[in-house]
């Protein structure tokens, strides 16, 4: 599975290792954590322009050595209305890896490096992201419990089609620039209730499509190398890059909140495929902790639920 869970005896010492930290590679406002964090984008600095781990020909090197499923990468102009899921295959064009890193700019190229946390000399780098980013939500959403890192390397005017991920996001500009447009998953004509419960159901399933009349909706940020923007949980997004080289850095994150979110929605989809209409997530907190259990105690089999369905269907 991608990404790395965060064992609790470690999640527990995170936020305190964050804090002890002699030197910090982002620099978290509090103020603005507090009142932005998981509810809309924000701004934050970094300095990761300034390590020589993200430098041109050191990632290329850890593409090198790294497994080729952790290494994706496409070539050309990408339309910004692609599928974001079947993109890599669509346009890789039959190019090895070594092909498209010996003729990057030329081939018009866009690599993802799939967890460099795994790579040894990039893990302790990534370790001490992990727990400054634990010590500056520790007030709000404490208990981080799995982490994955993406590592994006582009051409010039390359696009990153819209798409939700399933959890939080910092992303960083480490060279060159990029505009990042979010949109608010809290909107229901951007993410309906349905469309929520069906993404976190499971890893794989259908992401919501873009829509033209969403454009007007969009909030738009132009990063830069030292600058990054926060993407509150399962927030749409699409990104293009500006007209030179880019490199940037994702660090995505789960919490328990968001385990529990995760929970709710997946119950909430099981209910559908069943026939009923359950209550959105987050107009109840006793409905969702009901149905967080619910969820997590034993995956009630499909056609029990049916069946209840039926009967109250006969009953009215």
């Amino acid at each position: 599975m991608l990404g790395e869970f965060v064992p609790r005896s470690v999640a527990a010492k995170l936020a305190e290792r964050g804090r002890g930290l002699p030197e910090h590679l982002i620099d978290f406002s509090p103020d603005t954590v507090r009142a932005s964090y998981n509810r809309q984008p924000f701004l934050v600095s970094h300095h990761l322009d300034e390590h020589p781990a993200f430098r041109l020909p050191s990632l290329f090197a850890l593409c090198r050595r790294l497994p080729p499923s952790e290494v994706k990468y496409r070539v050309g102009v990408i339309p910004a209305t692609a599928d974001f899921d079947s993109s890599y295959a669509r346009f890789s064009k039959g190019l090895s890896l070594d092909d498209v890193l010996d003729r990057f700019e030329q081939s018009r190229a866009y690599i993802c490096i799939y967890n460099p946390e795994r790579d040894p000399a990039y893990r302790p780098i990534l370790e001490g992201i992990l727990s400054e980013v634990a010590a500056a939500i520790d007030e709000c959403d404490p208990v981080i419990t799995w982490y994955s890192t993406y590592i994006f390397i582009s051409t010039q005017d390359s696009v990153t089609p819209y798409h939700m991920d399933r959890e939080m996001n910092f992303l960083m500009q480490v060279r060159g620039t990029k505009t990042v447009a979010l949109w608010d998953p809290a909107d229901d004509e951007v993410m309906s209730p349905a469309d929520k419960d069906r993404l976190l159901s499971m890893f794989g399933s259908q992401r919501a499509t873009y829509s033209p009349s969403f454009e007007s909706k969009a909030m738009t940020y132009e990063l830069r190398p030292g600058l990054g923007v926060h993407h509150p949980f399962i927030a749409p997004h699409r990104v293009t890059t500006g007209a030179e080289l880019s490199i940037s850095l994702a660090f995505t994150f789960r919490t328990q909140k968001s385990d529990k979110l995760t929970s709710a929605h997946a119950f909430n989809y099981m209910l559908r495929r069943c026939g009923w209409l359950p209550a959105e997530v987050g107009h109840s907190a006793v409905a969702d902790e009901i149905k967080v259990v619910a969820s997590n105690a034993a995956k009630v089999p499909i056609s029990l639920l049916q069946r209840a369905w039926r009967a109250r269907r006969m009953a009215t």
